[in-house]
């Protein structure tokens, strides 16, 4: 191998949605706060839903708030996200935090469209996505579920 040749850093854009009422922000390089939109927890028919599910995501991303905020925030990474890679030598991560007050609806209805948008226009990125409070429902009910079965056994 030359050792002149510059090797390959591969890069990692984590976005993860979180609720504000279940701890502090995670820490991330840019933490934003989606609360200004309007909340699916008040329509009793998206309540048991997430941000996951398309009549949620429909709720959400139909706001002109939501568009416009969107279209500032493609902006946004499409210049910073790229720039810390190229200029920060030792950075090979970026994560974007986005939060609401409980981390089922809005936050997650956004982090879904930040990380599709993030897979879409950066292929050679490394795009993840997690759902702080979504994933410990699931760990939780994962755990409830092996010690059921534990026990029946």
């Amino acid at each position: 191998m030359n050792a002149n040749k510059k090797t390959e850093v591969n890069h990692t854009v984590n976005v993860l949605s979180f609720g504000f009422k279940k701890g502090d922000a995670p820490q991330a390089n840019v933490v934003m706060d989606v609360r200004f939109l309007k909340n699916p927890f008040w329509v009793e028919e998206l309540r048991p839903l997430t941000g996951r599910d398309q009549p949620v995501k429909d709720y959400v991303m139909e706001q002109s708030s939501a568009q416009e905020f969107m279209g500032n925030l493609k902006a946004m990474v499409s210049h910073v996200i790229p720039a810390m890679f190229l200029n920060q030598a030792n950075i090979d991560s970026f994560t974007i935090a986005l939060g609401c007050t409980g981390g089922q609806h809005r936050s997650v209805a956004v982090a879904e469209e930040v990380a599709k948008f993030l897979k879409d226009s950066y292929p050679h990125y490394k795009v993840s996505l997690s759902h702080r409070e979504l994933d410990q429902i699931t760990s939780t009910c994962q755990s409830a579920e092996s010690l059921a079965l534990q026990e029946g056994s």
